[in-house]
């Protein structure tokens, strides 16, 4: 029988993960749902401990401390984060042998949400080198949340406390087949953190012509048409979750330009995702990639689930 989990978040003992693990803790809590806490090793092939390439057991003890140094501070936040961490039997630990991107890909099929830190690699880097976050939000089976190292927090003595609280959800919409899978989690996260709700339609500049285009009756009649479909289409949602605040924005540019300007550290941001390699996501910039890389809240993937 398959077992289905809450929110998951992939550990390995670094400064990102570290933030990611505060993250997913409150959105557990959110959610009201349980939280399972992920360090996935591999064996490696370069001089190490045990000799010209480090034993299982090595590696083993490693994640398994690993997994325990984010028991530690899980307790730590529990006392001073109050009301941002799950209870303690609401908390599973997993450590598994396995490349720690094909593991999270594999849960994101049978869980409410997937959590990865992201580290501060260049493009280059993340094409070259390769990036967990990178990997998993392109590939995943199901909602993917990419949370950005942030420095305030590492200097704070409750990180979670600025890491994580939801201020606004702002969701990236327009009418293609995400648009419901966008929808629902946009209005399931606002609910969920008694939030604010921004829709943000962009309409690529690239189909707006000549240097005056902001003004012709072309784009002020699809800014209407837009704003009256999308108001149709929330209507439903809006009956589903009455007691969530939403507005409408319609706007010039790329879609990762304009929600790169309207973004705070506090606010969290879903878009749309369709699965596909890693190293295409990430060599053609998609939408998702791109906020994953660039933004300094965390950004949720609304992949399809299966």
């Amino acid at each position: 029988m398959t077992r289905h989990h809450g929110v998951v978040v992939g550990v390995d003992g670094s400064t990102a993960s570290d933030q990611a693990l505060d993250w997913a803790a409150a959105e557990a809590v959110r959610r009201g749902t349980t939280l399972t806490v992920l360090n996935a090793y591999d064996l490696t092939t370069v001089p190490g401990q045990a000799g010209y390439g480090v034993g299982p057991k090595v590696m083993r003890d490693e994640a398994t401390e690993v997994v325990g140094r984010a028991a530690e501070r899980l307790a730590r936040a529990r006392t001073e984060c109050a009301g941002l961490v799950p209870a303690v039997d609401d908390i599973s630990w997993e450590t598994i042998r396995g490349s720690a991107a094909g593991a999270l890909v594999d849960l994101s099929g049978t869980s409410g949400l997937v959590v990865v830190g992201r580290r501060g690699l260049h493009a280059l880097d993340r094409i070259v080198l390769g990036s967990v976050s990178a990997a998993v939000s392109a590939r995943a089976r199901g909602p993917v949340a990419v949370v950005p190292f942030d420095p305030v927090a590492e200097s704070s003595a409750c990180p979670g406390d600025l890491v994580g609280p939801v201020w606004r959800v702002v969701a990236a919409v327009d009418f293609d087949d995400h648009l419901d899978r966008v929808l629902e989690l946009a209005f399931d996260e606002a609910q969920h953190a008694g939030a604010p709700l921004l829709l943000v339609h962009a309409l690529p500049s690239e189909f707006i012509a000549g240097p005056y285009a902001m003004e012709t009756a072309w784009v002020h009649q699809h800014q209407g048409e837009a704003t009256a479909r999308l108001e149709d289409e929330l209507n439903r949602w809006t009956q589903k979750y009455p007691t969530v605040e939403w507005t409408i924005e319609m706007a010039h540019g790329s879609v990762t330009d304009v929600l790169t300007q309207r973004l705070g550290r506090h606010d969290l941001v879903v878009v749309g995702g369709r699965r596909h390699s890693p190293i295409v996501g990430r060599i053609l910039r998609s939408d998702a990639d791109r906020l994953g890389r660039d933004v300094e809240c965390p950004v949720i993937v609304a992949h399809e689930q299966g």
